[in-house]
């Protein structure tokens, strides 16, 4: 099932992390951080290693990072699990699957990284969100700044992160729920700033018998959507609604988002062999999903935010047409 599929790559794909700041001892300090992470991607050369725990799954990864004249370049290899490489040159993302000889390529629009990043937009957030600064510590035997952002309701997830205070270079994020409990966390084991990097780290290996796929021809096309939701928890503003899948095999998907948060609506016709779809809440490390059917649609929201926030999406949602 389609829905099912977008489950387990939410879950898979870990989310574009963002900071906020409306208290004024520390505002000073948070735009710099903000900012400074903003840039990191544009001047910074290093290599590293990370990984990232989602639940009960761990991956590491192997990263070069480098810039030069033509650019922001960015190689992610995997050192456990299934073999992949990632290349990214600006916002071309090319992944390599050598063992399925699986190729895909896709564009990032306005995300500068692979890597989760800061929103420098800090004002719209901050009736949402607040945030405390813990003080230093050390992650990858350096110095970080360490920064708490605690959300003011129900609706969602808080963060922690921790800053290289020589790079601005993020080294470790944890997403943590509404006990406060960690679902997901990125961290450097080592990380190595270097005035330059090889070219040869960003080489693309020969892909003679690959299959290649653009994962941008399928993004679908802007529409008048036919649907709202009657109890949007605050904040969330709709930021996309697409038509995707092929013709006969149709979904439409809305992306709501506070700036920091995101949630994803997808709805689809039911008919036969609609079964198996997803009726009430179900989880998945830090995703959370919520199902119901409507006047002959199959409605699934989802996102990493609590229970509460997609169910009360899922709930009211209605026809408008």
């Amino acid at each position: 099932m389609r829905i099912a599929r977008q489950m387990r790559i939410g879950a898979a794909t870990f989310l574009t992390f963002a900071i906020l700041s409306h208290m004024p001892a520390y505002a000073g300090n948070v735009s710099e951080i903000v900012s400074g992470m903003s840039a990191a991607d544009k001047r910074s050369n290093y290599t590293g290693t990370f990984v990232l725990r989602k639940s009960d799954k761990m991956m590491t990864m192997h990263v070069v990072h480098g810039v030069d004249d033509r650019g922001v370049w960015e190689s992610m290899e995997s050192l456990n699990g299934e073999a992949r490489k990632i290349v990214r040159h600006n916002n071309e993302v090319i992944s390599i699957y050598p063992e399925r000889k699986l190729v895909t390529v896709s564009k990032m629009g306005g995300k500068p990284g692979l890597h989760p990043i800061l929103p420098e937009n800090l004002e719209k957030l901050a009736n949402y969100y607040t945030i405390n600064q813990l003080g230093d510590d050390r992650i990858a035997g350096r110095e970080t700044s360490v920064l708490n952002v605690q959300p003011k309701d129900a609706y969602r997830y808080g963060y922690k992160y921790w800053l290289d205070n020589e790079t601005s270079v993020l080294l470790k994020c944890d997403l943590l729920d509404e006990n406060g409990d960690i679902v997901e966390q990125m961290m450097y084991t080592s990380f190595n700033n270097q005035p330059e990097v090889p070219q040869s780290a960003f080489n693309i290996p020969d892909l003679s018998g690959f299959t290649s796929q653009s994962l941008d021809r399928n993004r679908g096309k802007q529409v008048n959507i036919g649907w709202r939701a009657t109890n949007m928890p605050q904040g969330f503003m709709l930021t996309q609604s697409v038509i995707r899948g092929d013709v006969g095999n149709e979904s439409l998907h809305l992306m709501y988002s506070d700036g920091l948060a995101s949630v994803s609506v997808f709805i689809e016709a039911t008919g036969e062999g609609s079964q198996h779809r997803l009726v009430g809440p179900s989880r998945m490390g830090a995703l959370n999903a919520f199902g119901k059917q409507l006047n002959g649609a199959q409605i699934t929201v989802m996102g990493e935010v609590p229970e509460a926030t997609v169910a009360a999406i899922a709930e009211s949602m209605e026809r408008t047409q």
